[in-house]
């Protein structure tokens, strides 16, 4: 993402497609996805080296917290939508995989 300025680290969305046999899910290797640094955090995502969609959600001076989701299984033949979304004023994190939610993680942040 080139444009990092226009998100917060209060609360946003990011989605994007991944395209048809792009990435193989069950490779046991590591494809960064994206990397954001909005004021006062970051955010990055990868489908490691153990077959996981992880995100890596830092607001600096709090913490961290990852959230993560298996996706061995996912199909690479076919277009998939990845959406995540944080808020700090309800203290979520959400992963979604093709509109479903995959992963829900709680902020505490000290």
């Amino acid at each position: 993402m080139e444009d990092s300025k226009n998100l917060s680290i209060e609360e946003g969305t990011i989605t994007f497609w991944i395209k048809e046999n792009s990435i193989i899910f069950n490779d046991k290797k590591i494809t960064q996805l994206f990397n954001v640094n909005p004021a006062g955090g970051s955010i990055f995502m990868v489908k490691d080296d153990d077959n996981k969609l992880k995100v890596m959600f830092v607001v600096l001076g709090k913490g961290r917290v990852d959230i993560e989701h298996d996706v061995s299984e996912v199909n690479p033949s076919n277009r998939h939508m990845v959406a995540f979304t944080w808020s700090l004023k309800s203290n979520q994190l959400s992963l979604y995989l093709d509109g479903e939610l995959i992963e829900s993680k709680e902020i505490n942040l000290s």
